[in-house]
């Protein structure tokens, strides 16, 4: 944290005459510390401060805390970084404040929010009630500007995680039949500077019958400020388009900014989202929730999202650990994203095809795969692309264009293919995604895709393929559109119509439905009808009813019945803690069917400090009156062994990045939290003894700060910032320390030798004279300090040594004093005269 004009240590000023005035027991400071103050010193003063929304650090602002402790913020720059996170009625009332250029806790208050100064991290945190924090969407985060003073990884680091599971399976029958299987898995990585090495595996026993898998391994190098990473070893190939995919073993060469996103280069992102912390994610269809999903902190794509197939409006709820709710709606009918004029996304892979037979990954050496693409952005209204795939005689190539407009988002692929005995295929997608304005008040939303394929079309994975169709649908069309009746009940529409080879590809379907609040309840229903109209066989339709209730926000129940099985199923969930120590979920679930007499399934995942359990259980009845029934048990426990320069730690399993985080020896009997949440008793990674701790779920290529808080810290001992800014790697891992041999706080007053008077009212500096390495960035900083009237002074953030004080007098002034090494962490130097 910077402070400006050395002022920070008028705080440390104010702590110490607080606690000599408490040993001196005089009167008149006993009152001042009944009524204390921010700033004792007379003067208004300016600090560099984190702004917080809540335990969000949205951003650095200057703070001034005037003589009368009236806080102020500048307006401009405050208004900027609010304007994403309140409502616009309280952003109107801030902009109205009287004051042009700086805005008061009064200010605030008047908009339905509070400003409070956190005296103990000297932190300026606002206080936003629910209605009026505005609902936000999820983006892929762009990243900082290189050069930042973030702290830099250890050179060598590395982690392994382990798995290992067992599950149990029981069918009840004429007999019972028991089967016993364990599946471990185990993920490894080692970076060396910036190459960074991956090593994947699995081992398998299913009664008796044993094998170890190796599922990949891989080297990485990064290239972050392009965008790009170079890939050699095993890897996947997802294709481009309308193009299929397949593992390979060789080279790829990939720059994508959704992989990477060092940069802010799409004026439109609609399929990537990241999540800074490990959050609940309700999954919102036709404006019920109907599932509840966790995720790590980490990068998605919408892909990762397990949804029905087709456009269906679908909506993702993401709360994290402290309780913010977040949101992101979208379309799947244009999957890709504009890119801004100039820029481009390309990708190369050169090797050869892999497969799993018999648990073994096997080569197909005696074949080549070659793919690549190339996107570039013609203008921030439109991106063209080319894309191309050949394995052997077998070839696949293809254009794209992604066009906005004013009325909305459309994309057209053009692919063409050529097997070597079943000829030339080709395949064509058009979709579009209708663009309405936001202030229109019924939220339209409209989309639909149009895909052909031929039945000769063929993918990569089609090379052994002799006989035809290939593809089976021909034509095939699906829509979405919907919109709000009223501020209480929405509408939405979803059709598909299919044309193709076989009977069962004939249809055409609709499906109208109605969602909205349950009266005036927390709850959420909706009500969907289905029909499907077959060209050769009967037509099929049946009517869903959800119904999703939150009995807090811990916990949720979701029931659901469909007509054409007589279905019927609840299910209730419990998160709380999600992504801290102490974290757990649980579920249950009952479901019964015309055909089933009833499912039961039970989970609990619960997060310890430096390891996870999931067990879950499920039973089906397939007729209670004849006893048959199927039992399935499993048990899981995941952990990760660490190592960042020379600290190793056990924690949780390890995602994108991850730090090492030890304690000097100072703190050794002292509990720690990373990131705790305020007002709980749960944070990201406690620390209870003098073990290193491990943060295992850092976010690669985004911007994070990680707080810490200590208990029973000695007075007068100086954490520093108290919390690392990083910029993580992929994999990489950090080396961290929380305090230091620099701790030192002391206090004295400074007299002019020659007229015994006080030298008041003055700014210096200490520097440290112990330093003879060479190296600047090793070297102690210089600590600014000044003088109150009476000639008072503190610095804190010393450590044992010489120092010299230099006072900015004219002519300049100096002294020289000793600081001992068991003095304590407050010392007293007494009275000092300055020649």
């Amino acid at each position: 944290m910077k402070i400006r004009q050395g002022w920070f240590l008028s705080f440390i000023v104010c702590v110490m005459f607080s606690f000599t005035a408490v040993v001196e027991a005089t009167q008149e400071t006993i009152q001042e510390i009944q009524q204390p103050k921010i700033n004792p010193t007379g003067r208004d003063i300016e600090l560099i401060s984190l702004l917080k929304i809540s335990d969000s650090v949205v951003g650095e602002a200057e703070v001034t805390i005037t003589a009368d402790d009236v806080i102020l913020l500048p307006k401009e720059s405050t208004l900027a970084l609010l304007i994403p996170l309140i409502t616009e009625d309280a952003m109107e009332v801030l902009e109205a404040s009287n004051q042009t250029e700086k805005l008061s806790q009064e200010d605030f208050r008047r908009a339905g929010l509070d400003l409070n100064f956190d005296f103990s991290t000297l932190e300026c945190v606002v206080t936003v009630p629910a209605q009026y924090r505005r609902t936000q969407q999820l983006s892929v985060a762009s990243s900082p500007s290189f050069g930042q003073n973030y702290l830099s990884p250890a050179w060598i680091s590395g982690y392994l995680n382990v798995s290992l599971s067992g599950t149990q399976s029981q069918t009840v029958e004429d007999t019972s039949e028991n089967i016993t299987s364990f599946n471990h898995r185990f993920e490894s990585a080692l970076n060396i500077g910036s190459a960074n090495f991956e090593y994947e595996s699995a081992y398998d026993d299913v009664e008796g019958d044993s094998a170890y898998v190796r599922r990949g391994t891989r080297m990485n190098l990064d290239f972050p400020s392009q965008g790009t990473r170079l890939v050699v070893g095993d890897m996947f190939n997802s294709g481009k388009n309308l193009q299929d995919g397949t593992d390979i073993l060789g080279l790829g060469l990939t720059r994508d900014f959704t992989l990477i996103p060092t940069r802010n280069v799409r004026p439109k992102a609609t399929q990537t989202f990241t999540l800074q912390r490990t959050s609940n994610v309700d999954v919102v269809v036709d404006g019920a929730i109907v599932q509840r999903l966790t995720l790590n902190a980490g990068s998605y794509s919408l892909s990762d999202i397990p949804l029905a197939q087709g456009t269906n409006d679908v909506e993702l709820v993401i709360t994290d650990s402290s309780g913010q709710e977040e949101r992101i709606q979208f379309s799947v009918a244009t999957g890709n994203d504009l890119l801004d004029s100039g820029e481009f996304e390309y990708s190369v892979m050169l090797g050869v095809p892999s497969e799993t037979v018999a648990n073994e990954i096997d080569y197909l050496t005696d074949q080549q795969l070659i793919h690549g693409y190339l996107d570039v952005g013609v203008a921030p209204w439109l991106t063209l692309g080319v894309n191309g795939q050949v394995r052997e005689k077998l070839y696949q190539y293809g254009v794209s264009s992604l066009l906005a407009s004013d009325i909305g988002v459309t994309e057209f692929i053009v692919s063409q293919s050529h097997h070597p005995t079943l000829g030339d295929g080709h395949a064509v997608r058009v979709a579009y995604d209708a663009e309405f304005s936001d202030e229109l008040d019924f939220n339209p939303q409209f989309s639909v895709i149009y895909d052909y394929q031929s039945e000769n079309f063929a993918g990569v994975n089609d090379d052994m393929a002799a006989t035809l169709p290939l593809n089976s649908v021909e034509h095939y069309v699906s829509l979405f559109s919907s919109m709000d009746v009223t501020p209480r009940l929405r509408t939405a529409l979803s059709g598909t119509y299919s044309s193709g080879r076989e009977d069962a590809d004939n249809f055409w379907s609709l499906s109208p439905s109605f969602s909205g609040p349950f009266f005036s309840t927390p709850a959420t229903w909706s009500a969907r009808f289905n029909y499907r109209n077959y060209q050769y066989s009967d037509d099929e339709y049946n009517t869903t009813l959800t119904l999703s209730w939150p009995l807090s926000r811990a916990t949720r129940v979701v029931g659901r019945y469909q007509s054409d099985k007589d279905f019927g199923s609840l299910d209730m969930s419990y998160k709380k803690g999600i992504g801290n120590t102490g974290g757990i979920s649980a579920f249950a679930t009952l479901e019964t069917e015309r055909e089933t007499d009833s499912n039961i399934d039970a989970g609990v995942n619960y997060t310890a400090n430096q390891f996870q359990v999931i067990a879950d259980h499920t039973t089906r009845y397939q007729d209670l009156s004849e006893d048959k029934r199927n039992h399935n048990t499993r048990l899981e426990i995941s952990s990760a062994i660490a190592f960042a320069g020379t600290s190793v730690a056990v924690g949780r399993k390890v995602g994108e990045a991850f730090a090492v985080v030890k304690k000097h020896q100072s703190l050794a009997e002292n509990e720690i939290a990373i990131d705790p949440e305020r007002n709980t008793d749960y944070a990201r990674v406690f620390s209870v003894s003098d073990h290193n701790m491990l943060v295992s779920d850092l976010v690669a290529y985004t911007p994070q700060l990680i707080g810490y808080d200590v208990e029973d810290l000695p007075p007068g001992y100086d954490l520093g910032d108290g919390a690392f800014s990083i910029y993580p790697g992929y994999k990489r891992g950090y080396q961290l320390e929380i305090g230091s041999d620099a701790v030192l706080t002391i206090l004295g007053n400074l007299f002019d030798a020659q007229t015994k008077e006080p030298i008041s009212l003055i700014s210096g500096v200490a520097l440290y004279l112990g330093d003879e390495s060479s190296d600047e960035s090793n070297k102690s900083k210089p600590l600014e300090f000044f003088t109150n009237r009476t000639g008072r002074f503190a610095i804190s953030g010393m450590r044992p040594g010489a120092y010299r004080l230099e006072l900015n007098m004219k002519p300049k002034r100096s002294l020289e004093l000793v600081i001992s090494e068991d003095g304590g962490v407050l010392i007293r130097v007494g009275d000092l005269y300055v020649e």
